[in-house]
């Protein structure tokens, strides 16, 4: 056996703790990076609402976003976070310094916006999308935000799963989304992609709950349509689709609520869109294939035993920013939409969406969900003929209002209530709207 000299055996030991501490610093994955480069295309979002829709809460909030198109200086984030409400809306990069940012779009199926910010000072890259994501349970994702009002802060976890039991597809992860990392982006830790927004959280624990992030499939159409010019806004689902035991949307249909428009038979499968048989699983590859289509839509379905084609023809939800509403003494009526609503013998037309606190509209139990059977005695299809009314009536005239509001009684849905309003204060809210006579 080879002796070796007390030098040599310095020399082995020296080379063995070098390998050993050159080891240490080798990171495990490319976390560090990947936080390094978010911080660079990652934005703070501050938002104020002061009159909300029925979606939206009064008051202000924070949240993330990140930066998609350095030319058009687009920025992806929640649409929760900028609010599907008129909202004044601020965004930061990491400078500090807030400029004034303007909503371009607001979808009204997917929680995703799209805003145009202020990009001062240096050059900002663009935050990497895979818009083709396939996730795997156990894969390693960070989340980039500002939770807790923490600016610019990473954390780090693994994708849990997916689910479509909120309607709309969404992926699990364990990874911390707190208030402020709502919008901002979640990585891939191996590659550096973003795969998803950062969403929501579940459940009241902060030691072991699951979050959820909206994956990047549909907003990637969505940016795709937006570039081309083209109106991202998903149809109106004039059907309902089977829920199984586990809350999944099946993609087996349970009734239609529009015939002509959606002429499916109960117990039709979906199986594929368009002329080139776009293949759907869930609810949001539905919504998805359906975006920017125009004119009759084939549908491929599973009609008993025998694939068939169903020929349908959507009409396109209200765009979110072109929603309009009148204030009546503290109360904002709008219209309101349910896809359903054909099954109701009184349309569900107006509707209160929120009631301002102090005001005469809540003094006299004014509630958001009441909805407007009449106004002085008439009844109005549509918010512009209720618009006209009330800017036509005498300043200041008692108004009296008759709404339905869902019934304490097991014997009936609803109730009709009345109150009369002082009609002092009538104003509008929403795009193109014009400011009301003098005294209204």
């Amino acid at each position: 056996m080879r002796t070796l000299s007390w030098a040599a055996i310095i020399a082995v030991l020296a080379q063995v703790v070098a390998t050993v501490a050159g080891a240490a610093t080798v990171p495990r994955d490319r976390a560090e990076i990947v936080f390094r480069d978010a911080r660079a295309y990652t934005v703070r979002i501050r938002t104020q609402i002061t009159t909300p829709f029925m979606e939206d809460e009064r008051g202000a909030f924070e949240g993330a976003g990140f930066l998609v198109d350095a030319e058009r200086r687009w920025v992806i984030t929640n649409a929760h976070v900028v609010g599907q409400s008129p909202s004044t809306v601020q965004a930061a990069f990491d400078d500090g310094v807030f400029h004034p940012a303007k909503k371009i779009y607001v979808d009204s199926f997917t929680d995703v916006a799209v805003i145009e910010v202020e990009i001062p000072g240096r050059q900002r890259p663009v935050a990497p999308i895979n818009c083709a994501a396939t996730l795997q349970v156990g894969q390693g994702v960070g989340a980039f935000g500002h939770p807790l009002g923490m600016p610019f802060t990473g954390t780090r976890g693994i994708v849990s799963g997916t689910t479509d039991q909120f309607l709309n597809d969404l992926i699990q992860i364990d990874a911390t989304v707190d208030h402020g990392n709502s919008g901002g982006p979640v990585i891939s830790l191996q590659s550096g992609e973003i795969v998803g927004i950062a969403t929501a959280g579940a459940g009241g624990s902060k030691a072991d709950r699951l979050n959820f992030a909206t994956p990047m499939n549909d907003v990637c159409r969505i940016l795709e349509l937006m570039r081309k010019g083209m109106s991202p806004v998903p149809p109106q689902m004039e059907f309902s689709l089977l829920v199984n035991e586990d809350e999944r949307h099946t993609l087996q249909v349970g009734h239609t609520f529009n015939a002509s428009r959606w002429p499916f038979e109960p117990g039709d499968r979906i199986m594929a869109i368009g002329s080139e048989n776009r293949e759907v699983k869930t609810v949001s590859n539905l919504v998805t294939a359906f975006r920017g289509r125009k004119g009759i839509v084939p549908v491929r379905v599973m009609r008993g035993e025998k694939v068939t084609v169903v020929n349908v023809q959507p009409e396109w939800r209200v765009p979110v920013l072109a929603r309009r509403g009148v204030i009546l003494d503290g109360a904002l009526i709008a219209p309101m939409v349910f896809e359903d609503g054909a099954q109701e013998v009184d349309p569900l037309r107006l509707v209160v969406q929120s009631v301002e606190p102090g005001s005469a509209a809540a003094s006299l139990d004014v509630e958001p969900m009441d909805i407007i059977h009449s106004v002085d005695g008439k009844r109005f299809d549509s918010l512009d003929a209720l618009i006209g009314y009330l800017d036509g009536r005498e300043p200041a005239a008692p108004v009296k209002l008759v709404f339905r509001r869902i019934s304490p009684s097991f014997n009936r849905w609803t109730e009709f209530h009345v109150r009369e309003l002082p009609g002092e204060e009538t104003s509008t809210v929403g795009p193109e709207t014009q400011a009301m006579s003098v005294g209204h």
